[in-house]
């Protein structure tokens, strides 16, 4: 075997990491889960979820790779592949019978379910309760209240949290899963339906005796996770239990700087778990097998503590296949650790394919042990040392396995992720053992106490016991606030299909070349890279050009202005979408934020964009500001406008012309109406944006504006959006509507747009063309659609 040297470095290149035959089991297990659970998603709502040709089809593919397999054996240089073919084959077979199991057990509970048709039930709470904009969700096993029988996992909605190991006698409304994107991850999850309580009829606690469970919940009210933001992060590293968390201003710093895979139990959290009992038992003078068996069985109770995560439960099974390669006296390989242990975990649960947490750990995991030593080598080569290089590799091979993933789903990427994975890193790891140190004590100490009827001694023991790893808890956030507060720490990305296989075929290069990079080379193409991010902030943050853009975030307006440096979004819209909306228009900060009013479909998403981008003000109608939403009171400082005030973006002058009186901001009538004009070199253009004002108040105010060249029309173009004297008026070149396909109220009307089109203006809607451009020209204003 030729061995090459590392330029510039007296060490070795590390040898090539071997990828077993089990991988090709693991990949088909996979590939053909994914592709049955798929067929079943999409047939869900037709009675019969298996998709029977498929299965065939799959079974077909696994003969044909066996038959394959059996030729190509011993045909000299071919022959070496045969093995991989076979398991690729056998694991397709696995994966197929695996996934139709999951279905039809699906299936019968979804009937189960649905036949029962709600009304009063028993639900058996599993796992932590999520907060959400309609309270509280849960997974619960439902159970008929007369006869016992458990008819399947549903997806619980109430006012009231409840807690893991509940019992709850409900009147519950039950409503089967809908093609949402999030009815679609709760399938993943095999929960069948969801269910709505209407009323708690009695609640009590499952009676399971002195179990994990019990001693779980013992220790989650030691820690007392809603005490303060460090206490709900000691509770999500030690526990598992991101509920308070999750509703945290540290979380959102920590998603910021990429660092929520720390609190993630997963394989980090065994790992030292791992090192700290075999420290221990060395000195217990057990044998190697024992000392094993030990490890194991205490890292399996901890998977249970904590909830039992795919990824945890991956950790634990590589954990599992590595010991008892130890103890047969073989040599522990990861690669085929990992393998067996995905291939194991889709096999007994196929929906693990579709879990983000599980893909995010199987991929992080694969590139650790694939890359990291090969990029801490070439760290090395650029004389960084070696601690921070072993620190640095992790977290940039974790980025690149796991960037191609998150990137579809939310849409940013974390720019702070490597300083701050090295600041925050050693303190949550240190939090991580003084926090399981901590809680163990604290909780004896608890049980002792409840024994003896003495609970104030108690209490004193869990704080000094505790002591260390708040403080650990206070350092951790103190860095991830510093990391978050650095200009473009989280930058909005428009995902795009191509990230995926530049990513992984970057890897599938890496690893088939396997050569060391010149230093020299690396750092030009480091270079090269970091210019190409600065050149296209630079030239979206000063040089954009004038563009008014309504944007296509379903039934609700978001409409951006901006001309070189400023940016100003009139509405935002509800949930995500504004805030992926203007990742995929490079928009970096926003000097201002005008709310028209106070609907929640124009409000709603403002909290997500807050959380994405910079917002200097926010700007509402005269009166407005005293009816703020309760979720926006710790925004950006608020300014009024009054009739006449206007507000400046570039060379663009927005005037408020509506309403021309106080108002409170939460009707129709009450939205503030901006006309937007533009005169400079690019030429002229004036768009008049309505809020959800109707023909009864554009009809008040037109006489104010004149001839424009774009109209918005007010209400998502409603019946009564828009009149024929207020087009005659008007008279706009083009008119656009802003609504979401497939909305309730049957937006825009037909009424609407034949009235628009009979005026021979041009009428387009955003769920019909995506986002709208109209920018200035000569010698009229020009446009151009997303679709």
């Amino acid at each position: 075997m030729r061995v090459m040297g590392m330029v510039g470095s007296g060490r070795d290149l590390p040898v090539r990491p071997y990828v077993p035959p089990t991988a090709f089991l693991a990949a088909g297990v996979c590939a053909s889960a994914l592709l049955m659970l798929e067929a079943g998603w999409r047939l869900h709502d037709c009675g019969d979820v298996v998709s029977w040709p498929g299965a065939l089809a799959l079974s077909l593919m696994s003969v044909l790779a066996f038959t394959l397999a059996r030729r190509l054996r011993g045909s000299g240089r071919l022959g070496s592949i045969a093995r991989p073919i076979a398991m690729s084959g056998m694991g397709v077979l696995i994966g197929c019978v695996a996934a139709t199991g999951w279905l039809l057990r699906w299936q019968a509970g979804s009937r189960a379910v649905l036949g029962a048709g709600g009304g009063a039930c028993v639900l058996l709470i599993r796992g932590d309760p999520s907060a959400g904009e309609r309270g509280f969700s849960s997974t619960a096993l439902m159970v008929d209240v007369d006869t016992g029988k458990r008819l399947g996992p549903v997806r619980v909605l109430s006012d009231a949290k409840l807690e893991n190991g509940s019992s709850v006698r409900a009147v519950c409304r039950v409503k089967a899963l809908d093609d949402s994107d999030y009815a679609r991850s709760r399938f993943a999850k095999g929960e069948v339906a969801s269910a709505r309580i209407v009323s708690i009829l009695e609640q009590g606690t499952e009676a399971r005796g002195v179990s994990i469970g019990s001693l779980r919940a013992r220790a989650l009210r030691v820690l007392d996770a809603g005490r303060s933001d460090y206490r709900a992060l000691v509770a999500g590293t030690v526990c598992g239990r991101t509920t308070e968390l999750n509703q945290s201003e540290a979380q959102a710093d920590f998603t910021a700087c990429g660092l929520t895979h720390l609190v993630a139990v997963s394989g980090g959290h065994f790992a030292y778990i791992a090192a700290m009992l075999e420290r221990a038992l060395r000195h217990v003078g057990l044998s190697k097998g024992a000392q094993q068996l030990v490890m194991l069985l205490v890292m399996a109770a901890y998977m249970v503590f904590t909830g039992g995560a795919p990824s945890a439960i991956r950790s634990v099974c590589m954990v599992a296949i590595a010991s008892a390669a130890i103890m047969g006296h073989r040599r522990a390989h990861a690669p085929s650790g990992l393998a067996i242990a995905v291939a194991a975990l889709v096999a007994v649960d196929p929906g693990a394919v579709y879990d983000l947490g599980f893909r995010l750990s199987v991929a992080s995991v694969l590139f650790i042990i694939l890359f990291g030593p090969y990029v801490r080598h070439h760290l090395c080569a650029l004389h960084v040392p070696a601690p921070i290089a072993d620190a640095l590799s992790i977290t940039l091979v974790a980025q690149w396995a796991t960037l191609p993933l998150t990137l579809p789903v939310f849409g940013e990427v974390s720019l702070v992720s490597p300083l701050a994975n090295l600041l925050v890193g050693p303190a949550m790891s240190g939090l991580l053992v003084t926090g399981l140190l901590g809680t163990g004590v604290a909780t004896i100490s608890d049980m002792l106490a409840q024994v003896a009827g003495v609970s104030g001694a108690a209490g004193a023991i869990a704080e000094f016991a505790l002591a260390p790893a708040d403080g650990l808890a206070r350092l951790s956030v103190f860095f991830a606030q510093v990391c978050a507060g650095i200009p473009f720490a989280l930058v909005s990305v428009e995902s795009s299909w191509v990230v995926a296989p530049i990513a992984y075929g970057a890897a599938l290069l890496v690893y088939v070349r396997w050569r060391p990079v010149m230093p020299k080379r690396l750092v030009l193409v480091l270079a090269l890279v970091f210019a190409c991010i600065v050149v296209h902030v630079s030239y979206w943050t000063r040089f954009a050009p004038p563009e008014v853009i309504v944007l296509d975030i379903g039934q609700g307006d978001a409409i951006l202005i901006r001309d070189g440096p400023s940016t100003l979004l009139v509405d935002a819209g509800i949930g995500e979408a504004t805030r992926t909306a203007l990742a995929r228009n490079h928009v970096f900060g926003l000097d201002g934020v005008v709310i028209t009013h106070w609907d929640k479909d124009h409000w709603g998403g403002l909290p997500d964009v807050l959380e994405g981008v910079r917002v200097d003000r926010l700007y509402v109608a005269d009166g407005a500001a005293d009816h703020i939403p309760a979720e926006l009171s710790d925004g950006p400082a608020v300014s009024e406008l009054r009739e006449g005030d206007a507000v400046r973006v570039g060379s663009f002058v927005c005037e408020l012309i509506w309403p021309d009186a106080g108002v409170r901001g939460d009707e129709n009538a009450d939205s503030a109406v901006l006309d937007v004009s533009y005169e400079g070199a690019r030429g002229g253009l004036r768009v008049l944006l309505t809020g959800d004002t109707e023909r009864d108040e554009l009809e008040s105010y037109m006489g104010e504006v004149g001839d424009i060249d774009v109209l918005k029309l007010g209400h998502h173009g409603s019946r009564v959006s828009v009149s024929a004297k207020a087009l005659d008026s008007l008279l706009p070149e083009l008119c656009v509507a802003s609504a979401g396909e497939g909305n309730r109220y049957g937006h825009p009307n037909p009424t609407c747009v034949r009235m628009v089109e009979a005026s021979g203006s041009m009428f387009l809607c955003t769920k019909d063309v995506g986002d709208i451009h109209v920018t200035p020209g000569h010698p009229y204003p020009r446009f151009r659609t997303q679709r």
